[in-house]
């Protein structure tokens, strides 16, 4: 039978048996590649995405923390010099007194109220316009209130810039009449005196008191 090619019908049952078996483990052995082979590809891949989500989360979290860091460009002071200039200039508002309240500017001071840019003597004259009406304003409370010192991209040999940033808080009362009044204010300050200021209010309750 050597170098013929035999039919499996005609094998005996004995070398049915050894191919069947041979068949059979061929059959095993190429089965657990393919399982091998398959959870290596799983290993593999999930080793890649954990890798990846790794990368993710450490870019989040060098990114929040560079967020969080910010860039220093000043610092905040309470109680100073300056933040009492404001609470003077808002005293003399309270008791209408002009004089008072305009030594407290510079002479060539601004002022952005409610986006409308004024001078000192257009500034001032609101206390004129407040007496003519017998309206009178009451603070009730200046807070928060602080001085902020801008450091970033100031040439040198020039002062850092000062502003004192508050939140005044009080009513404008006519007889009766009772209105709230909250002012949101900005002021830049040099050499003790105010040479710009930003204020920001609802005019609402003023309106109704002028008419």
């Amino acid at each position: 039978m050597d170098g013929q090619i035999v039919p499996l019908s005609r094998i005996g049952t004995s070398s049915k048996t050894q191919h069947s078996s041979l068949l059979k483990s061929n059959k095993q052995f190429a089965l657990y590649n393919h399982l091998k082979l398959y959870h290596m590809k799983k290993v593999l891949l999930g080793c890649i995405i954990s890798a990846s989500l790794f990368s993710c989360q450490t870019s989040n979290v060098a990114s929040t923390q560079s967020s969080n860091e910010g860039i220093r460009s000043g610092y905040n002071l309470e109680k100073t010099a300056n933040t009492e200039l404001v609470l003077k200039s808002v005293k003399a508002l309270e008791n209408l007194d002009v004089e008072t309240y305009k030594s407290y500017f510079s002479a060539d001071a601004k002022f952005h109220d409610n986006s409308e840019t004024t001078n000192l003597e257009q500034n001032a004259s609101i206390i004129g316009l407040l007496k003519s009406k017998g309206i009178s304003p009451k603070f009730t409370s200046v807070s928060p209130i602080w001085e902020y010192v801008y450091e970033k991209n100031v040439k040198q040999g020039n002062p850092a810039i000062h502003y004192v940033i508050s939140y005044q808080h009080g009513e404008l009362s006519q007889g009766t009449k009772k209105v709230p009044l909250t002012i949101i204010a900005v002021d830049r300050i040099k050499d003790g005196k105010i040479v710009e200021e930003f204020l920001t209010y609802d005019t609402k309750g003023l309106m109704e008191l002028l008419k």
